[in-house]
C-alpha cells in the first residue's frame, strides 16, 4: 500500500512548488521568484510520484494534481484514487481514499509552523521559504535548486531537496526529497497550465 506523505512533508512539498512556479529567468534567488510569480494567479500541474525504499526493491509509483489559487489563497493537492489534502485561508484538511475527511495533524506545532509558511507564500512572502530552506543553485550552472532545512522540524526528517527547472525555466520539472534515512521521493511534473479558471469548490473537498 501506498502511504500518502506526512503533513510536515506535504506543506514542504507544496510551498516548494508553489515558489519555484513561474521562475522565469536566471539568477536564480528568492526575490527573483517572488517577482516572476506576482503576476501568476492560479496554476494546475499533474504529477507522478516514485518512492525509493530501501527495504523495497522496487519503488512506489503514484500519480497526482496540484492546483494552486493564490486570490482564493488556497492549495489542493491529490493522489489519484488515494487521497485529498487542501489548505484553503489557513485551515488544513485530509480524506483518505474512501473520501471521509482525517485528522490532518493541526495540533502539531511542526505543522502548525509549516502552515504559517504555507500562507505567507500563497499571500506573496516568499521570504517566507527563506527562513525555513537554505537555498542554493547548483554550483554547475544549470537550472537547478538545492534546499537544504533550517529548523529542527525538518530536519529531524528531511536532509534536503533537489529542484530542477523546465527548460525554458517556466516551472519546476522534477524534485527530489531525501529523507534523513536516506530514502527519497521523487517528483515528476507535467507542463503547468497558468491562469486558468479554479473553481473555488475544488478547494472544499472531494
Amino acid at each position: 500500500m501506498l502511504h500518502p506523505p506526512s503533513m510536515r512533508l506535504l506543506l514542504v512539498i507544496l510551498a516548494v512548488v508553489l515558489a519555484a512556479t513561474g521562475a522565469a529567468a536566471e539568477p536564480f534567488s528568492l526575490a527573483k521568484l517572488q517577482a516572476v510569480s506576482v503576476g501568476i494567479a492560479t496554476v494546475r500541474v499533474a504529477f507522478t510520484q516514485e518512492k525509493h525504499l530501501a527495504i523495497l526493491d522496487e519503488p512506489l509509483v503514484a500519480a497526482g494534481l496540484v492546483e494552486i489559487s493564490r486570490p482564493l489563497q488556497a492549495v489542493r493537492w491529490e493522489f489519484t484514487g488515494r487521497s485529498l489534502v487542501v489548505w484553503n485561508r489557513g485551515r488544513l484538511r485530509r480524506w483518505g481514499a474512501d473520501g471521509k475527511e482525517e485528522s490532518a495533524g493541526g495540533k502539531d506545532a511542526g505543522v502548525s509552523a509549516l502552515g504559517d509558511q504555507m500562507q505567507g507564500l500563497l499571500t506573496g512572502d516568499f521570504s517566507a521559504l527563506g527562513r525555513v530552506f537554505s537555498v542554493t543553485p547548483v554550483a554547475d550552472g544549470s537550472a537547478r535548486l538545492t534546499l537544504v532545512p533550517l529548523k529542527a522540524e525538518l530536519t529531524r526528517f528531511l536532509t534536503g531537496i533537489d529542484l530542477q527547472f523546465r527548460e525554458d525555466l517556466s516551472a519546476p520539472s522534477a524534485m527530489v526529497i531525501t529523507a534523513a534515512g536516506g530514502d527519497t521521493t521523487a517528483y515528476t511534473f507535467a507542463t503547468p497550465e497558468l491562469g486558468l479558471a479554479i473553481p473555488p469548490e475544488r478547494f472544499t473537498g472531494p
